[in-house]
């Protein structure tokens, strides 16, 4: 599966723009949702290849978010990470990656640098991508 879009759920503006900005600057497009409805919203209409959606959020947390994804789309089984700056422990990570089926776990500060070898792991392609030289 090629990556071209991605879908960043989080209630703050200022990371999605932060983490908007550095996917562009690898020729993605990207999707943004303030919150947990919105994200499942956009989810079901656009099916983008990766999902970075924060561990709490307005309306539906990032995990009461992809439990319901897997209810109303079983098929559709994007890249996912969820970020957090509250369940900061490996007990938690297990469990995301295990109960949730996350791809990655990434805490809160995310510099570019970290989200985008997150993104290589598992689209080798999107390294070769930075359009920005």
């Amino acid at each position: 599966m090629a990556l071209t879009t991605a879908l960043i759920a989080d209630d703050s503006r200022v990371f999605r723009a932060v983490m908007a900005e550095v996917l562009r600057e690898h020729g993605l497009s990207v999707l943004e949702a303030a919150d947990g409805r919105e994200a499942l919203q956009s989810l079901l209409v656009t099916r983008p290849e990766l999902l970075i959606i924060d561990a709490l959020m307005p309306m539906l947390s990032g995990f009461e978010l992809l439990t319901k994804l897997r209810e109303m789309a079983p098929d559709y089984r994007p890249v996912t990470f969820v970020v957090t700056a509250v369940f900061k422990s490996r007990r938690w990570e297990s469990e995301a990656r295990q109960q949730f089926q996350v791809d990655e776990y990434l805490e809160k500060p995310i510099e570019p640098d970290e989200l985008v070898n997150a993104i290589g792991r598992h689209f080798p392609e999107f390294l070769g991508r930075d359009t920005s030289s």
